[in-house]
């Protein structure tokens, strides 16, 4: 048997379309029969071919015998190098989850061009096929994510995410002059191919979507901004930013086609009142170095 734990990148996506990626080796008409049989189960629950996925969803897949031996998982080698790399990312962990400050340019799931992603890389790092990110940042985004060593405690946490019980908090350089010092964005978000649509108005499939901003420091050019989460959408921040007309430092694919190496969004605090847990990070010096903006 095969377990996978939905986290905020597959939220809404149909299970079908998820279990074609995941499942390489069997044929698409393979995992309708499945299905169909209960053999493919959400939540322990049968469930049809266009079930849209929510978040902390567990999929049990109970796999014919002729192929499990081909989509039986096996850990990636890592290097010495790569390891302490991996070691020196954790800001804090316990026997049930870890915290990682995740480096500009690593990506938390493969896809896109890479073959290889943080997830795989921590299950071999751990020797633990259950390890699960239960949040995830872009690649150009840097921060604290939240990783599950067994499937209970990802489920708790993706629990506590839906119910809006998880704090986060993200640096962030924008383009232009803001005078507010603190201000609310409330808005309607919805994921399209390429990008996540802004409305200031509710629609069908859209999701309501709120951040409360405090304004750090800046100057005629950028402003330095404090963000704290209500909500937890995909690309809220970019996307609420750049519908307000000032598009995060390095975000090209919702702002400026200005060349970047960085995109300046970091999450840097984050607290679980579940486990007592908080945790803060530093702004980051290529905040400060590249426009010599003190907090």
């Amino acid at each position: 048997m095969i377990e996978f734990i939905i986290d905020e990148e597959y939220e809404t996506v149909r299970i079908d379309r998820f279990l074609r990626k995941h499942l390489k080796n069997i044929a698409l008409s393979e995992i309708y029969k499945m299905l169909r049989k209960a053999k493919i189960k959400v939540n322990n629950k049968k469930v049809s071919q266009d079930y849209r996925l929510v978040l902390g969803d567990i999929i049990f897949v109970f796999l014919p015998e002729s192929f499990e031996e081909k989509n039986e998982e096996t850990f990636i080698e890592l290097n010495e190098i790569r390891k302490e790399e991996l070691k020196s990312m954790i800001a804090y962990e316990n026997e049930n989850l870890f915290i990682i400050n995740k480096n500009l340019g690593d990506v938390i799931h493969k896809g896109s061009g890479h073959d290889i992603s943080l997830l795989e890389e921590f299950r071999s790092y751990y020797s633990n096929n259950k390890i699960n990110f239960v949040n995830r940042i872009d690649k150009l985004t840097s921060g604290l994510v939240i990783g599950a060593k067994n499937i209970k405690t990802a489920r708790e946490i993706a629990k506590e995410i839906q119910l809006g019980n998880i704090l986060k908090k993200y640096y962030i350089l924008v383009y232009g002059k803001i005078e507010k010092e603190e201000f609310i964005l409330e808005n309607y978000l919805k994921k399209d191919e390429e990008k996540v649509i802004v409305s200031d108005v509710e629609k069908e499939d859209y999701k309501k979507s709120i951040t409360h901003y405090k304004r750090i420091n800046g100057d005629n050019d950028y402003t330095l901004l404090e963000a704290e989460l209500k909500t937890g959408r995909t690309h809220q921040l970019r996307a609420q930013l750049n519908h307000l007309g000032h598009t995060i430092v390095g975000d090209t694919k919702y702002g400026k086609n200005i060349k970047e190496d960085i995109m300046y969004l970091f999450s840097y605090y984050l607290k679980i009142d579940l486990y007592d847990l908080e945790l803060e990070l530093r702004i980051p010096n290529f905040f400060l170095k590249k426009y010599n903006i003190q907090k």
